[in-house]
């Protein structure tokens, strides 16, 4: 199945908080990072991005989740970003 990239942070309770607000609305998804578990030296650049992804089908209502997530206040603007591709 083909997987996109919907949103990249580098705050991980914000990224497990959208996961699961993405979850109860019927948006299956997952986080991706490289950072080193339990290893919180790297928090920037791409070792410390934090992914998520969802399956290609989903990612459309999940981006509009999470934009609606911004506008109601749910997600700080400056933390992540959703992903244009």
């Amino acid at each position: 199945m083909d997987h996109r990239i919907i949103y990249t942070t580098y705050d991980e309770m914000q990224a497990e908080l959208l996961r699961l607000h993405l979850v109860r609305h019927g948006v299956p998804c997952w986080l991706r990072s490289m950072r080193v578990g339990g290893y919180q030296g790297i928090t920037f650049g791409p070792l410390g991005e934090i992914h998520l992804m969802t399956a290609a089908p989903y990612a459309e209502k999940g981006k509009r989740l999470i934009k609606q997530a911004e506008a109601d206040g749910f997600l700080r603007h400056s933390e992540g970003h959703i992903e244009n591709a």
